[in-house]
């Protein structure tokens, strides 16, 4: 006689969702999903492909392939322009300190024109005539 209680029966699900874990990792292994390679065209065989490939990588211009000088001047040229961007960004650099250095120079001068402008405004006031000023305010 045999009873089940209720942990034979949790430690059955555990088991039986185990099983089923494993069942799927297995469907996941290179057996069954093999690695699978594209052929170039006209190659029937893994055998074609080889040769083909063989050929492609001795004539690389007739296949549109880079060749080695190719390499060498697309490398050459990055190499210039890398240097050319990095001249350029410190340059920009240099700039942009310079701009910022000019822009407080300009910010304590319109301070300076503000306190000269409050007090001949305020002398006029003393002396009763008014002051008219042109300024070149930025649009």
């Amino acid at each position: 006689m045999s009873s089940k209680t209720p942990d034979s029966n949790s430690d059955a699900e555990q088991d039986q969702s185990a099983d089923a874990e494993q069942d799927q990792s297995a469907d996941e292994t290179p057996e069954a999903n093999p690695l699978q390679i594209a052929l170039p065209d006209g190659s029937a065989s893994v055998s074609d492909a080889i040769v083909t490939h063989r050929e492609m990588l001795r004539d690389p211009e007739e296949h549109g392939l880079a060749t080695e000088q190719d390499v060498t001047h697309l490398s050459e040229a990055i190499e210039s322009l890398s240097a050319n961007i990095s001249e350029t960004n410190q340059k920009h650099d240099e700039s942009r300190s310079q701009i910022d250095d000019l822009q407080s120079v300009v910010e304590q001068q319109r301070g300076q024109i503000d306190e000269l402008q409050s007090m001949v405004t305020s002398l006029a006031g003393i002396l009763g005539t008014e002051t008219e000023w042109d300024t070149f305010e930025e649009e």
